[in-house]
């Protein structure tokens, strides 16, 4: 569904950051690194693809459900890993974009596919549960996103190898803002924007964006120097307590392991904590109990601590 032409031929928002500043502007240095870069990055997308998901995806997939004749959604829809004999266009479209790319190597099973990104790929290769550890994980889920050529969101995270960024873009449940709009206020401060990205994260994400774009149209900015400051919206310290669920053990009473965001105060950085518990832990619960129980070990980028 193509969005109409005075949409498609507006000026994006990116273009219009001011290049030089305004007198008597107020000029801050800003550095986007690759997890600024790839939070940037994640905020984009979850904007863009919320008002999708919750416009022309659900019309969709309500045309699907009626179609079949079932109010289940149509991802638990069993078709022996086939399309239905007459797909209609409802349906052709929710698995071009379920299909994509952008959210890993997509698994046929259902009516709607499932998607694996490098971390799950790099959960399920472990021998036992001991090896499921941040240096380990992380150190595989590069290994596995750089030999698949992974551009998701998690994919481009294992490729920089960074436990903090893999967390945060793993997670479930997230806040997602609108989305900024650089209107150059003369009374706002001014970025001066230092970029220093890999080259070869940001080629990758840059596949992302043009893959996204290809389905929804012109909504994502390219990933190169120009438009660093459409990636610098980010800020790290809104992602601290963010936990996510990675697996469990497969007991009747399984154990569940989880990671999680953590400021390391003395060394003045974000780390990750990794943890089992009987019980799911999520983001909320996390930053309001989180520091109940150190009897966990915990890891800051890959190095076992006790945070106090």
């Amino acid at each position: 569904m193509s969005r109409p032409a005075s949409e498609q031929d507006k000026e994006p928002w990116w273009e219009t950051y001011p290049r030089v500043p305004w007198p008597g502007a107020h000029v801050v240095e800003q550095v986007v690194t690759n997890r600024v870069f790839l939070l940037g990055l994640d905020e984009l997308y979850r904007d863009a693809m919320k008002r999708h998901e919750r416009g022309e995806l659900l019309a969709c997939a309500r045309r699907v459900a009626t179609t079949l004749g079932s109010s289940a959604p149509c991802r638990t829809s069993r078709s022996n890993g086939r399309p239905p004999s007459r797909p209609c266009p409802s349906s052709s479209r929710l698995l071009a974009v379920t299909s994509s790319l952008i959210f890993g190597s997509p698994m046929r099973q259902y009516l709607l596919p499932l998607s694996r990104d490098p971390l799950s790929a790099s959960l399920l290769q472990a021998q036992s549960p001991e090896e499921w550890t941040v240096p380990l994980l992380t150190a595989r889920a590069s290994t596995i996103a750089r030999d698949t050529d992974d551009c998701s969101l998690v994919g481009l995270a294992a490729r920089a190898e960074d436990a903090v960024a893999l967390t945060a873009l793993a997670g479930v449940g997230r806040r997602v803002r609108g989305a900024a709009r650089f209107a150059g206020c003369r009374d706002a401060k001014l970025a001066k924007i230092r970029r220093q990205v890999d080259p070869d994260l940001c080629a990758a994400a840059q596949r992302f964006v043009d893959t996204f774009n290809s389905l929804f149209g012109r909504e994502l900015p390219p990933a190169t120097q120009k438009y660093a400051h459409a990636f610098a919206r980010a800020k790290e310290y809104e992602i601290v307590g963010r936990c996510v669920r990675l697996g469990q053990t497969p007991e009747q009473q399984p154990r569940y392991y989880h990671w999680a965001i953590v400021m390391d105060a003395a060394a003045r950085r974000l780390g990750v904590r990794e943890f089992w518990a009987p019980t799911i832990w999520t983001t909320e619960r996390y930053r309001r109990d989180g520091n109940m129980d150190r009897r966990v070990v915990e890891h800051i980028d890959g190095v076992p601590s006790k945070l106090t």
